[in-house]
């Protein structure tokens, strides 16, 4: 790769040039010394002192040039161009001298002298090829210097000799000029080479460092799932452990309010693994990507009155003042998402409260309004606050009581807001209380878009509505446990129960007409819950009630379910819920 002749040298050219003047000075006054010793007897010593004092000025301001160079802060960087002028300048200077020394040292009937004097002259040349190769306008000025006036005197001359050693200076130049080239290709591939070196060196650098990043992000994601798994265990095997001894007690005899206490806490413990059940697959669908958000209008006021409604109770127990403030904002997105993200923040907040307040209200601001928690409760470490949002990860419970929450709530409801593209904010004071917020998008009232068909049936703890469930049911559950489990409850509740593992032993006759239908999603042969209400509505009439029960509540089963007009519940399945759709069925 060839190097333009206008190109400035880099700094580490310019550092070449200019550093290795003090030598070359030297050297070049010696042999300026003892060329002129060859001509002492053809030449007056005048003439010979006086052109040794100039070369020997030129070659000393050469020096100091230098040395203000290395003096010079910016002589590498910004100020490159002025001292690559300096060094053609001074290249020119010092090749004006030995210009100068051929017309001083002139004896054309001492051969021997005037051979030495183009041979010396012609070596001082060429050994500065490597020095100034680095910068070629140097190496031009050089060349021109010396053997341009060498040339001219030869010429004068007029004899044949001289005329050959005028050409053989021309063609010498010629050469220098292009060995000079070539070896500043070889200096540009050389630091081009040097450059890919360094570029290789660095990037392996980066990438090691990112290796390393790499390694310690993947060590402390392996730790930190780790510690998830642990916390998930513990969690899962408490109610677990729970429920194993429970129901080897509940086999010995004993009293009926020995039974019903056992029963109840047996039920707790179901509940309790059900509620972390749903949050561990609700986390995992948030972080799938698997819930798509469905944005509506809607008026925020209805959505405070549900807060109130659903944690008033809960707030009271506990000696709490729960305060909704008043608000006529509408605003757009996911009704029921946002609803999860608010029930999660009230709640956490009623169960970090020991006294005070909880607050939930709402400020516009702009074309936003911002939605915002408060409570009074026992606050957060500032050391604290970026771990809140992690899962199972509680401040203040090492022992991992679930009366103090599984610790889904707040990963739970900043999941909610990534999705939504919302940003949760908190700031909190130990022993002041918290405050989270985020911010909706204001809009104009409008109609309020229908909600899906899919219901959840109320709040798992809520109490059935009043009246007689439905006398006669028939469940198509293909597994055998959850068959004999509602069967029970059916029973126990005094229903008459139609069992059956899959559709072609449901449509089996004889059986009398069901007043409703508990089915399965997942059936056998392939058969889906909504395809096998179809055929038993079409077997027992159209208008029989239908509930679809499942263990994989995902949104798509949800769509599809409001698509096909059917309630959904996910298992595990409350009692409770199964109850209200029942009381909502009329007996045959």
């Amino acid at each position: 790769m060839a190097a333009p002749a206008s190109a400035p040298p880099d700094a580490q050219a310019l550092d070449t040039l200019h550093r290795g003047a003090p030598l070359s000075a030297l050297v070049g006054v010696v042999e300026a010394f003892f060329l002129s010793v060859l001509f002492w007897r053809d030449v007056p010593a005048t003439a010979i002192a006086l052109w040794l004092a100039a070369f020997a000025a030129v070659r000393g301001l050469r020096i100091a040039l230098g040395m203000a160079y290395r003096r010079s802060p910016a002589a590498p960087g910004t100020r490159a161009a002025f001292w690559a002028r300096w060094v053609v300048v001074s290249a020119l200077a010092q090749a004006l001298a030995w210009g100068a020394g051929s017309w001083v040292l002139l004896a054309p009937a001492n051969l021997v002298a005037e051979m030495a004097l183009h041979i010396g002259l012609a070596a001082v040349v060429l050994g500065s090829v490597a020095h100034l190769a680095h910068h070629l306008p140097a190496l031009a000025a050089y060349a021109a210097g010396v053997f341009g006036p060498l040339a001219a005197r030869d010429l004068l001359v007029g004899e044949p000799l001289h005329t050959l050693l005028a050409l053989a200076s021309v063609l010498m130049a010629l050469y220098v000029w292009h060995a000079g080239r070539a070896q500043a290709r070889t200096i540009a591939q050389a630091a081009e080479q040097q450059r890919e070196r360094q570029a290789l060196i660095a990037a392996l650098q980066r990438e090691n460092q990112a290796t390393r990043l790499a390694r310690q992000e993947a060590e402390a994601a392996h730790a930190s799932k780790a510690q998830f798994l642990a916390a998930v265990g513990h969690d899962l095997r408490q109610p677990l452990n729970a429920m194993q001894l429970l129901a080897y007690t509940l086999q010995q005899p004993a009293s009926r309010e020995r039974v019903d206490y056992l029963a109840a806490t047996l039920m707790e413990c179901a509940e309790s693994m059900g509620s972390l059940v749903e949050g561990l697959l609700e986390l995992s669908r948030l972080d799938a990507r698997s819930i798509t958000p469905r944005p509506t209008r809607f008026a925020l006021q209805a959505l405070f009155g549900e807060m109130a409604g659903t944690f008033g109770v809960q707030a009271q127990a506990k000696g709490l003042a729960l305060t909704v403030e008043p608000t006529t904002a509408h605003v757009e997105g996911d009704r029921a998402l946002l609803a999860r993200v608010l029930s999660n923040l009230v709640a956490n907040a009623i169960r970090y409260t020991p006294a005070g307040f909880v607050r939930l209200g709402a400020r516009e601001q702009g074309a936003t309004v911002e939605v915002c928690v408060e409570d009074s409760g026992v606050g957060i470490d500032a050391a604290e606050l970026p771990r809140i949002f992690d899962e199972h990860y509680q401040i203040g419970n090492p022992e991992r009581d679930r009366s103090q929450g599984l610790g889904l709530g707040l990963a739970t409801a900043r999941r909610l807001c990534d999705l939504l593209g919302l940003e949760l904010s908190v700031q909190s004071q130990p022993g002041q209380g918290s405050r989270f917020a985020l911010c909706l998008p204001l809009t104009a009232p409008g109609p309020v878009a229908a909600g899906t068909a899919v219901t959840t049936m109320g709040d798992e703890k809520a109490t059935a509505q009043p009246g007689p469930p439905a006398q006669r049911v028939m469940v198509l559950e293909d597994d055998a446990g959850s068959r004999l489990a509602l069967t029970e409850v059916l029973q126990d509740w005094g229903c008459e129960v139609i069992a059956a593992a899959s559709l072609q032993e449901a449509m089996q006759p004889p059986h009398a007409r069901p007043d409703a239908l508990v089915v399965d999603w997942h059936l056998p042969h392939g058969v889906q819950g909504p395809e096998a209400v179809a055929a038993l509505r079409s077997a027992f009439g159209h208008s029989l009630p239908a509930l679809l029960v499942t263990a994989e509540a995902t949104p798509e089963l949800q769509a599809r379910a409001a698509a096909a007009g059917l309630p959904l519940l996910p298992k595990p399945i409350a009692p409770m819920k199964l109850r209200a759709f029942l009381q909502s069925t009329p007996a045959a």
